[in-house]
């Protein structure tokens, strides 16, 4: 069992066909925590209208997030994926409570905003018509890396780097990372922790550290917080365990 003070996950997009429930369920099956943050695109509404739609995969990852939010307090972060969970926003459902957004304080002081991450996108925000060309495009990808196999090709991500591609031009275009900055540094926060990219990374930006929990579509990873305050981006390796590391 590995003991964390808090665990950080974003766009496990449960609900689509892409998403990896099983390693999933296999680390929430090992993992204890005081503080869980769930950071967004949790579950995918774009996909499934109701809960009662997720397959029973899906749907154990929801009681599993239950079970831990017996012991731990658990934040349910919306994003632009689930903003159908928005009507709950400030209320307490299933042990979970629901935000827009949240404040963390580490155990060594350091004070973060944790949020999705879309409202820093004005492309996202303002061109959605953009957002689900990219979504249907990035889904052609997940086909292709799927069948790269069966042709006897080492796989590849193509779909993550299209992804990252995309993500990269819409953030230089919104102004992604200036924005999260500045929201940081006007509220005197340490740093922001977020998901949206898809990109599991920790990174020092003008003084903010920015954090990015990654996905459970292609990445598998996790933040979390150690005992002494440390964060640490933890990644899906071959034996199908979570280690320390950017895939």
């Amino acid at each position: 069992m590995n003991r964390y003070r808090s665990v950080f996950l974003s766009d496990l997009h449960l609900g689509t066909k892409w998403s990896r429930p099983e390693p999933l369920g296999r680390f929430l099956g090992r993992v204890r925590c005081d503080f869980l943050y769930l950071v967004g695109d949790i579950i995918d509404g774009w996909k499934v209208s109701r809960l009662r739609h997720l397959s029973d995969p899906h749907r154990d990852i929801l009681r599993r997030l239950g079970a831990l939010a017996r012991e731990s307090e658990v934040t349910f972060i919306t994003g632009n994926h689930d903003e159908f969970l928005d009507r709950f926003l400030g209320l307490r459902k299933a042990r979970m409570l629901f935000r827009d957004r949240a404040f963390h304080r580490t155990a060594d002081g350091r004070c973060f905003l944790v949020s999705h991450g879309d409202e820093f996108d004005r492309v996202i925000r303002g061109f959605r018509f953009l957002n689900t060309l990219a979504g249907r495009a990035y889904e052609l990808t997940l086909q292709l890396n799927a069948v790269l196999p069966l042709a006897g090709r080492h796989r590849r991500s193509i779909a993550g780097l299209l992804k990252r591609k995309f993500k990269n031009l819409a953030c230089a275009l919104s102004g992604f990372e200036g924005r999260v900055v500045a929201e940081a540094k006007g509220a005197g926060l340490d740093g922001v922790i977020c998901g949206h990219l898809h990109n599991p990374s920790i990174r020092k930006v003008r003084d903010v550290l920015l954090c990015n929990c990654g996905d459970w579509v292609e990445h598998c990873s996790a933040l979390v917080e150690h005992p002494d305050g440390r964060l640490e981006v933890l990644s899906l390796d071959d034996t199908g365990g979570l280690n320390p590391g950017r895939p």
